[in-house]
């Protein structure tokens, strides 16, 4: 469902929303859903054990400085700044607070759009949102600890995202990085 509203729904927002140009877009856009194209079609089919393109090969090639992961990157910053665009009442009053004085475009093209800029809490709401996905941040950064209900000590964390997500992402914040957090292999 991800790649099928990237290919229709997200595509006609960024250039009519947006404001984005389709040019300038294009080759951003196509890296990104070739990539997901690559990840869906090589998930082993009931029956089979493995695939020929693994979480490893993804891991190494979004991990790799090339123009596939550079492009991804500042493709889901697209969609990000669009989202919050296309949801102004929603995330000025965040950005107000952060930032006084500026306005939603503002704001995109300082904090979003730039290759390099660390993505902030709101960065990862708008494309948590945007994608319809919820995604559980854990912090490493000086957060204290919580205590569950059985006393047991555990990192401080926060969802974001969709309430009916499809498809549940858990990553771990350091200052200045998210890493994704992968399930054990049991």
């Amino acid at each position: 469902r991800i790649c099928q509203w990237l290919k229709s729904d997200s595509w006609q927002q960024v250039l009519n929303i947006g404001g984005y140009d389709e040019m300038t877009c294009e080759i951003f856009y196509d890296s990104m859903v070739e990539l997901l194209e690559k990840v869906v079609s090589s998930a082993p089919k009931t029956g089979e054990s493995s695939s020929s393109y693994t979480m490893a090969d993804f891991h190494e090639e979004m991990n790799q400085e090339t123009a596939t992961s550079d492009y991804c990157t500042w493709y889901m910053r697209v969609i990000t700044a669009t989202h919050l665009k296309s949801h102004p009442d929603r995330f000025l009053p965040f950005i107000l607070a952060e930032q006084p004085g500026l306005d939603i475009p503002q704001y995109c093209q300082r904090e979003i759009e730039p290759m390099g800029k660390e993505c902030e809490m709101l960065q990862a709401l708008a494309l948590a949102e945007a994608f319809g996905v919820q995604v559980q941040i854990e912090y490493l950064d000086g957060h204290a600890l919580q205590t569950s209900s059985q006393g047991d000590k555990k990192l401080s964390q926060h969802n974001v995202g969709s309430e009916e997500p499809k498809l549940f992402l858990k990553l771990l914040y350091r200052p200045g990085h998210y890493d994704i957090l992968y399930p054990i292999s049991k």
